[in-house]
């Protein structure tokens, strides 16, 4: 007679440190011979779940569970409640976020149901996810593409995730897209002539900043664009002033400034922004989630990314200066400072697929959208889950 299959169990974690390591040791127990997996660095993961440490989960509910069976550890996700996020969207939601599973439906089913449950108890009408903690936080299930490194911000996840959380009653919400092309040797003239125009037009110019210590002095200004010309795409709220310096002081550290494209008006307020950076994929596959490595990935020399492939971050523009030819004097620029590095290839992050103005960038250049991940949504106490 068969052995009865191992039970599995839910466990609540505590919040504590030790709860915190168990909780991101997993995905690196999950991951750990997978190819294209991109480890996160542990120490950041860390600091992302505690409160103390990460100024976006200021005004937050998070919860985190475990799914166990006997004494290995199968699964995990957390909950949250952004109040902030509510008074902004208005709308009372929670979100189910860093969802990891073995190949299991009912393990996804168990973890899924907890934070339902854990939702439903706090009075939310919408469950969403997996959505990152805060903001440029990974976010996000992998549909498409699953044959790609993914870049050092996006997510990725086996190709059983989608199908296995769409048979827990979760359906469609929204998808991210993403793309990659050949860096031409020169881009379509229109983009330099609407750049041309637009500088002139609305006495734009150009600045530069020869190092991350000088740029850092407008983190806060860059940031604030930031929130003003995202606030109407799903899923982002604004982020507060300790949130901003959190970041500052996470990125503005290693940011190259040859792929930081500022435009000003003739107040010199920022009004256009581009970021990119080589690809750091493979240095982050060699330090493993640790900084202790950071030493032969020197000896390597990998600490400056990739010499064939720039990751283009974002592009944010004024809200008052959208659709005036602003996106194409940062496209123009940015390809000129890649041609020059030497690049051949540049890879998006995540564009939302109804950002048609993101989306028109790219439509007088050969590219493939080789990408897809999904956001997922489910009202509380809907519909049960499916039965396999």
């Amino acid at each position: 007679m068969p052995a009865e299959e191992s039970l599995i169990k839910i466990e609540a974690l505590s919040g504590s440190c030790r709860d915190r390591h168990r909780f991101v040791q997993f995905q690196f127990a999950l991951y750990r011979d997978d190819p294209l997996w991109v480890p996160p660095l542990i120490r950041d993961e860390l600091k992302s779940l505690d409160a103390n440490n990460n100024p976006g989960l200021e005004d937050c509910e998070l919860q985190l569970w475990l799914a166990m069976r006997d004494r290995e550890c199968v699964g995990r996700v957390a909950g949250l409640i952004n109040h902030r996020e509510h008074k902004f969207r208005k709308i009372n939601s929670a979100r189910f976020c860093l969802l990891d599973f073995v190949d299991d439906v009912e393990v996804a089913r168990l973890l899924l149901t907890a934070v339902e449950e854990w939702a439903a108890g706090k009075g939310m009408t919408l469950l969403e996810g997996p959505v990152g903690l805060t903001t440029f936080e990974r976010s996000a299930v992998l549909v498409d593409g699953f044959d790609r490194l993914p870049t050092v911000v996006s997510s990725y996840n086996f190709p059983y995730y989608g199908p296995i959380i769409e048979s827990c009653g979760f359906a469609k919400e929204i998808d991210y897209v993403e793309h990659r092309f050949e860096l031409p040797p020169e881009l379509n003239p229109k983009y330099r002539r609407v750049a041309e125009y637009a500088l002139k037009k609305k006495g734009l110019r150009l600045i530069e900043k020869k190092s991350a210590r000088d740029l850092q002095p407008l983190g806060h200004e860059i940031f604030q664009l930031i929130n003003a010309a995202y606030s109407e795409l799903y899923e982002f709220t604004p982020m507060t002033d300790g949130e901003i310096d959190a970041l500052i002081k996470k990125f503005f550290g290693f940011v190259d400034p040859r792929f930081v494209k500022l435009v000003v008006d003739s107040d010199k307020k920022i009004v256009a922004l581009g970021v990119a950076m080589p690809s750091w994929s493979c240095l982050m596959q060699k330090l493993r989630g640790r900084m202790r490595r950071i030493f032969s990935a020197w000896l390597g020399g990998d600490l400056k990314g990739s010499r064939e492939t720039l990751d283009l971050y974002l592009i944010a523009v004024a809200p008052e200066l959208r659709n005036a030819g602003l996106n194409a004097i940062v496209m123009s620029e940015m390809h000129q400072s890649a041609v020059a590095a030497g690049f051949k290839w540049v890879e998006t992050n995540g564009e939302l697929e109804t950002n048609l103005s993101v989306l028109s960038l790219w439509k007088h250049i050969e590219h493939e959208t080789h990408k897809r991940r999904r956001i997922y949504s489910k009202m509380p106490g809907s519909s049960s889950f499916s039965q396999s």
